[in-house]
């Protein structure tokens, strides 16, 4: 079993799956399981814009206090912590990725990454879970008709289709797909991609029923359901479900909600929210349930802590 992840926003260690793949490892022994291979495809250092903006950022704001020294420059521009570590984190890479030239930069790390990874290998099964803008990264690759022809896209599609259109089909098949903290039911308004994409793909998947689960984090504003969207109970050959985690980002948001200051307590979880499928127990339950095609298992699931 061959487990590819991709990552999304703000990352630039490319150890960011180690915690998750230490909970996937010891979910497969408890099951006594053999042993997934992991790879944690990193692709974080083509993102480098972000201290440049900030630098001019910075440098208005100084201005602004040259002019009116008596202002206090977090009270007119608020939140700046905040705005510089997740918003900017998440609008600037994905602003960047479609970029057209740093989009395919970033493709072509993926694509080389993943040639890499399944080069050699003996194993049948190929699963891939994707994060945040990772998740958009991987819908556009998969399903996208906006590349040309040159595009590293085709070479990735080419790697995960191999079980569909070459005579190494025993060699490779992907069998599952997990999406974690994922806005592509926004970023499909831009990308326009139809549903029966989705279902030409999962038929290639064929004998194999393809699974995918979209895990969504009760206070991960950035995380939306897919299932209507895609009218995915209406394809064969293709398992899918939304499963919710209903858990707080944070304590600090969770008193916030108790003393019924909802905004406050949204500012204060949402990035922890965003990232905690890293290193969440029931996320990696799921997974495992996911990667080992227990479908009970799935259907069953109620998390409500981490």
């Amino acid at each position: 079993m061959q487990v590819f992840f991709i990552h999304g926003v703000a990352t630039k260690d490319a150890d960011y799956s180690k915690r998750l793949q230490h909970l996937l490892r010891e979910e497969f022994l408890k099951q006594d399981k053999p042993l997934p291979h992991f790879y944690g495809s990193f692709w974080g250092a083509a993102m480098n814009e972000k201290g440049k903006i900030w630098n001019w950022v910075h440098q208005d704001l100084r201005e602004l206090k040259k002019h009116y020294p008596q202002t206090q420059t977090k009270d007119i521009f608020r939140y700046q912590e905040f705005r510089e570590d997740f918003i900017s984190d998440f609008f600037g890479d994905v602003l960047t990725y479609f970029n057209t030239e740093r989009g395919k930069d970033i493709r072509e790390i993926i694509a080389e990454q993943l040639r890499r990874f399944l080069q050699g290998s003996s194993q049948e099964d190929l699963h891939i879970i994707a994060h945040s803008l990772g998740t958009v990264v991987l819908w556009d690759v998969l399903f996208s008709d906006r590349f040309a022809a040159d595009d590293p896209a085709y070479a990735i599609r080419s790697l995960i289709r191999a079980s569909a259109s070459s005579e190494n089909a025993s060699k490779l098949r992907l069998e599952s797909i997990t999406t974690m903290g994922s806005p592509i039911l926004f970023f499909n308004m831009m990308l326009d991609i139809q549903p029966e994409k989705v279902k030409a793909f999962a038929s290639q998947c064929q004998p194999h029923e393809l699974r995918w689960i979209n895990l969504i984090h009760a206070s991960d504003i950035i995380a939306y359901p897919l299932q209507a969207a895609i009218n995915a109970k209406l394809m064969p050959h293709f398992f899918f479900r939304d499963k919710y985690i209903w858990a707080d980002g944070n304590p600090a948001e969770k008193a916030a909600r108790t003393f019924g200051q909802a905004h406050a307590a949204m500012g204060i979880g949402v990035s922890d929210a965003h990232s905690s499928y890293w290193r969440s127990c029931g996320v990696a339950r799921l997974i495992t349930a996911n990667l080992l095609n227990d479908r009970s298992e799935i259907d069953s699931a109620k998390i409500d802590t981490e």
